[in-house]
């Protein structure tokens, strides 16, 4: 089945600050200069488009039923128009393995326009119709895509940290459009229960190295369009189960008894192999060696001084970065596409990290809300 991966293993240290006393990972010119990884860090996450909803007309039994319109359509629109109208190539979004395995194999086979039909529910069908003469037509229907019901996109990445000159780059390997729908079954029974699936694969593939591992400082070049400036994506940075995200039916899509069972039962971690700590270990010492500028999120353009920037981290009893509670960060990031080969570019702005706090109710226990309170905006401009 498909895993969720995000790997991060940092290979610096804070030992330059005496208060922390860290373990010295040295980064020597003999090693890759990203941060993250010695050679590659794949990440998959999924973007969820900013939505209205609104309540219509369902059954009897749900006659206010919620609708969701994802505002999506300077990206999606272009997107399917290039898939369905130009016979653009796509591929089969059932991938099951490892994005480096993606990379390695190359992703499954091409699908055509009625399977991306499919799963969005629309397409040809057939109606009857009964004259006054009981003469019965056959008559065709056509149903159009409704793209605003596409949540989100789940991305492929390579991310690249450059230690010494101080960005992030991250590079689109594939993303595949996510499709929202009420699952009619549910609803029937009396339970109100949402589903998302994989529509398809757009594939870039990897770019050659040295221009990964260059400055995204600037806007891509000629080719490609600005969709989408300051655009905002939160990553959580705790496990939570694959099943949260997507659905599809065993046997609709060939998953094995084995990887149905771990992804149905949640026996797996959504980030299995993300190491967190060591992801804002690395943005934290970039700020403080000034290679990041750290800002107050409640005072854009307020610069935060070293010690700032660690009292607000850190845990003061312990003397060290206090990791248990920084459960998200915040991207800010310009979005590109190339209408023709259908590339995203991204250029990543900021990144805020975020404290989140659970609150409780003080009589019964129960949870009530997670309360996230921005810390520090980290400006990579």
């Amino acid at each position: 089945m498909i895993r969720i991966i995000a790997c991060a293993v940092i290979i610096y240290s804070l030992s330059f600050i005496p208060a922390f006393n860290q373990v010295n990972r040295n980064i020597s010119g003999k090693n890759s200069k990203n941060a993250l990884l010695p050679d590659k860090c794949y990440i998959k996450y999924i973007y969820e488009f900013p939505y209205e909803s609104k309540p219509e007309f369902h059954s009897e039994r749900y006659p206010d039923l919620e609708t969701r319109k994802y505002f999506n359509a300077d990206l999606i629109v272009p997107l399917f128009r290039k898939i369905l109208e130009e016979d653009f190539k796509v591929y089969d979004p059932n991938w099951w393995g490892s994005i480096r395995e993606l990379i390695s194999q190359g992703p499954l086979p091409v699908i055509d326009t009625s399977r991306i039909l499919k799963y969005m529910h629309t397409g040809w069908d057939t109606t009857f119709s009964i004259d006054e003469n009981s003469i019965i037509s056959i008559l065709p229907v056509y149903d159009y895509p409704d793209y605003s019901t596409i949540s989100g996109l789940f991305f492929f990445e390579s991310w690249y940290l450059d230690y010494r000159k101080g960005f992030l780059n991250k590079e689109v390997v594939a993303y595949l459009p996510i499709y929202e729908y009420w699952d009619e079954s549910s609803l029937e029974r009396g339970d109100q229960i949402k589903l998302k699936r994989l529509v398809c694969m757009i594939y870039n593939g990897e770019k050659n190295p040295k221009k990964i591992k260059r400055s995204s400082k600037n806007a891509p070049k000629e080719g490609y369009k600005c969709i989408y400036k300051g655009i905002t994506s939160e990553i959580s940075l705790f496990n939570r189960p694959y099943a949260f995200y997507l659905h599809r039916g065993q046997n609709e899509h060939g998953a094995s008894d084995s990887e149905y069972n771990e992804w149905e039962y949640h026996t797996f971690d959504f980030y299995r192999d993300f190491n967190s700590e060591r992801f804002l270990e690395a943005l934290i010492d970039l700020t403080l060696n000034g290679r990041f500028v750290a800002e107050d999120p409640a005072n854009p353009g307020k610069t935060l001084t070293k010690n700032e920037v660690l009292d607000l981290v850190s845990d003061k009893q312990k003397s060290k970065i206090n990791f248990d509670d920084l459960n998200s960060v915040l991207f800010n990031e310009d979005w590109y596409l190339n209408e023709d080969s259908l590339c995203i570019l991204k250029k990543v702005n900021s990144i805020k990290i975020q404290r989140h706090e659970y609150q409780f109710d003080e009589y019964t226990g129960d949870f009530l809300r997670v309360v996230k309170t921005p810390l520090i905006t980290i400006s990579l401009k």
